[in-house]
C-alpha cells in the first residue's frame, strides 16, 4: 500500500483524538453500570478505590492513550492504526453490550430465563446499532464507497446472524453453567454468560464487516 493510500486512510489527529475521548466516556458510564451490578463499586483492588469518577475517567484516559499508541505505531505498521481503533470500538460495543444487560438486571432484579434473552436481544441490538456507526465513521473510515442501502442490507445480515450466535451462546452457558460450578451466583453467571456470546459475535461479526459489509481491504 502506498503511503499516499495510507494517508487517505488515517484521518485528522484532532477527529481521532475527539472520537477517542467520546468513545471511552460511553464507556466508561457503562463500565459503572457493570461495576455496581457485581458489586465493585467502593470496594478497593490493588489499592486502588473504584468509584464512579475513578472507573469513568479510567476508561476516558485508556481510549485518548490507545488511539495516541496507534497512531505512532501506524506511521511504521499502518495495520497496527486500524487494529488498535478496532480494539476501542469493538472493547465499547462490548461494554455497551454487557452494560445493558447488567442496568436492566439492576431495574427489574431478574437475571435468568426469559428475561435473561429478551434482555440479551435488546443489548445486542443496541450494541450492533452502536458498532455500525463507529465502524462506518470511525474504524473503517477511508474504506470503500458503495451504495448506502447495500452497506445498510449486509451489515443487518451480519448483525442478525451475530445475534444468532450471541444470543445461542450466552443463554446457553447462562443455562447449564450452574449445573457445573455452584458456587457462582446467578448475575455472575449471566456477565460470564455475556462476556462469552458478546466475544464470539465480535470476531464474527468483525470480519463479515471488514471483507464483506465495509470491503475495507
Amino acid at each position: 500500500m502506498s503511503s499516499e493510500n495510507n494517508k487517505l486512510r488515517m484521518m485528522p489527529f484532532y477527529q481521532d483524538l475527539a472520537a477517542a475521548t467520546v468513545l471511552g466516556a460511553i464507556a466508561g458510564f457503562f463500565a459503572v453500570f457493570v461495576a455496581k451490578s457485581l458489586g465493585f463499586i467502593n470496594q478497593v483492588y490493588f489499592g486502588v478505590y473504584l468509584n464512579p469518577v475513578v472507573i469513568f475517567s479510567f476508561f476516558v484516559f485508556i481510549c485518548m492513550t490507545g488511539i495516541l499508541v496507534g497512531r505512532l505505531l501506524g506511521m511504521f505498521a499502518p495495520v497496527l492504526y486500524k487494529f488498535l481503533k478496532f480494539g476501542e470500538a469493538g472493547g465499547l460495543n462490548w461494554l455497551v453490550d454487557i452494560g445493558i444487560v447488567n442496568i436492566l438486571i439492576i431495574i427489574t432484579g431478574q437475571n435468568a430465563g426469559i428475561y435473561f434473552i429478551l434482555f440479551k436481544g435488546i443489548s445486542f441490538l443496541v450494541a450492533a446499532t452502536n458498532s455500525f456507526f463507529w465502524s462506518k465513521l470511525w474504524v473503517f473510515y477511508g474504506s470503500k464507497k458503495q451504495k448506502e442501502g447495500s452497506e445498510i442490507s449486509k451489515f443487518a445480515i451480519a448483525t442478525l446472524l451475530g445475534l444468532l450466535i450471541n444470543v445461542t451462546i450466552a443463554t446457553t452457558i447462562s443455562n447449564i453453567g450452574p449445573s457445573f460450578i455452584d458456587n457462582i451466583n446467578g448475575i455472575g453467571w449471566a456477565n460470564i454468560a455475556t462476556v462469552a456470546g458478546s466475544l464470539t459475535a465480535m470476531i464474527f461479526n468483525f470480519t463479515l464487516y471488514k471483507f464483506w459489509v465495509f470491503k475495507d481491504k
